[in-house]
């Protein structure tokens, strides 16, 4: 029988034996007797006494002997590449072991990720990205060192990337607003191909990682190469700054190229015409209820739980969410909005609308006369409306002193220009007057996919009779 350091390792780690009994003919390979000596760990064999490393013999010469020529023939066979079963290969050293062995797999898919990488490399350059080629090439430089430390069974040293400490590195992925002025948002196609494959290569280093677990740490939560695991887990965080990095970027360059390069009747200069910049926000479906509608949907007397303010002073998104019902579909955990509204009114975009076959009815908010009904669910109850199912019409928050500013009023409509890569131009838009609002559009889901852009982008306000 072959003893090897990962079967050593493997259940030395469920036990914590100081004495293993092995059976008698075992040979004993030498990085599990290194393993052996490093935890002080006695070897009993079988019938024949101790086995005593330091003198490479048993208590029985025979029987020493004859180990040492089995482990010999053993060491002569798996050496021996004509005789090494296709379907084995080199752990390490001469030892063989299933390709199915857990640091097998786990060295297939850093190899996989290194081809991914120089793939991604490409496609870059063919883009005209070069810097972010050579932040590749660092990072795959660096995974084919990480690859022989573990092969050679040497520990590796992790000093960070890009001039950036690992610490350095999980601080500007946890505040990327902090550091790029761009916030946490989820995975668009609007970000464009270059974010996309940064995106791509994140999610699939996290493989490796998971990988890397299985072949070195037990359930018990003991890991033997903790050095590769925080390797893998900062690359994960890398590419996410690299995919913020270059988000910040367009977004400072489109913003002045294509505010650059679109004219507005009324202004002279880039300063007049900032005024008219105006910050767009995407909303995505929601719920506003009435007090006496939300007690039957949650309970008598239940108070929604602020998750997030809104750009609207006052406003807030709750952690509640209640289930859509409609003739022929129904979308769940659709986010409650808070405070309470006089009556429940339900924000759907036209997709929405179609899903749950309900007719795509354009209203301001408030104005629900001739709009469809719904079924709405909670935890305590149900409830039936008859109308209040919208798509709201697109608007524009003015807070007073802005819309002096811009010589507008409550109820006047006006076009805007989106400034993004797929510019587009939306009339009859809604302006909304208070010294309680912030200056924002509102768009929906719909809307904001067709014109490619997400919460953070920016419009032009043109006249109203602009053309």
């Amino acid at each position: 029988m072959i003893i090897t350091e990962f079967e050593l390792r493997a259940n030395w780690h469920k036990t914590k034996d100081k004495v293993i009994t092995l059976p008698a003919g075992s040979v004993i390979t030498p990085s599990a007797r290194d393993f052996i000596r490093s935890k002080g760990i006695q070897v009993q064999i079988e019938g024949d006494g101790v086995y005593d490393l330091t003198k490479n013999t048993f208590a029985n010469a025979e029987h020493t002997r004859n180990l040492k020529e089995q482990f010999e023939k053993h060491e002569s066979k798996t050496l021996n590449p004509k005789q090494k079963p296709e379907h084995m290969t080199h752990l390490y050293g001469g030892n063989l072991v299933s390709k199915k062995h857990p640091i097998i797999a786990y060295r297939g898919q850093l190899d996989l990720f290194q081809t991914e990488c120089v793939e991604t490399q490409v496609f870059f350059q063919e883009q005209g990205e070069l810097e972010l080629v050579q932040k590749l090439e660092e990072i795959t430089a660096m995974l084919r060192d990480l690859m022989v430390a573990e092969v050679r069974e040497q520990p590796f040293e992790f000093n960070g990337l890009f001039g950036l400490s690992p610490d350095d590195i999980r601080e500007r992925s946890h505040h990327p607003q902090k550091y790029y002025g761009i916030p946490h948002t989820p995975l668009s196609y609007t970000h464009g191909p270059i974010v996309a494959k940064l995106q791509y290569l994140r999610s699939r280093i996290r493989v490796v990682e998971l990988f890397a677990n299985q072949a070195f740490c037990n359930d018990q939560g003991e890991c033997s190469r903790p050095d590769i695991v925080l390797v893998l887990n900062r690359l994960s965080s890398v590419f996410y700054i690299l995919a913020c990095e270059v988000r910040s970027k367009e977004a400072m360059g489109n913003s002045k190229k294509e505010n650059k390069k679109t004219e507005h009747p009324k202004c002279s200069s880039e300063k007049d015409r900032d005024k008219y910049i105006v910050p767009i926000g995407i909303s995505n479906r929601h719920v506003h209820l009435s007090e006496e509608d939300l007690n039957v949907l949650f309970g008598y007397g239940y108070n929604l739980t602020k998750q997030k303010d809104l750009s609207q002073p006052g406003q807030f998104s709750a952690i509640e969410g209640v289930t859509v019902v409609g003739p022929k579909g129904t979308l769940e955990n659709v986010r409650v909005l808070g405070p309470t509204r006089g009556k429940t009114q339900v924000e759907l975009s036209v997709t929405d609308c179609f899903a749950i076959g309900v007719p795509p009815v354009v209203r301001d908010s408030g104005d629900h006369k001739g709009t469809p009904g719904c079924i709405l669910s909670g935890p305590a109850g149900n409830i039936e409306i008859e109308n209040g199912v919208i798509v709201a019409s697109r608007h524009i928050h003015l807070h007073t002193q802005d819309a002096e500013e811009l010589q507008l009023k409550d109820g006047d409509k006006v076009k805007v220009q989106v400034l993004s890569q797929r510019p587009v131009i939306f009339d009859d838009v809604l302006i909304r007057v208070s010294p309680n609002y912030q200056k924002e559009m509102h768009l929906d889901r719909d809307e904001g996919n067709a014109a490619l852009i997400g919460t953070g982008g920016k419009g032009l306000i043109l006249e109203g009779d602009y053309e």
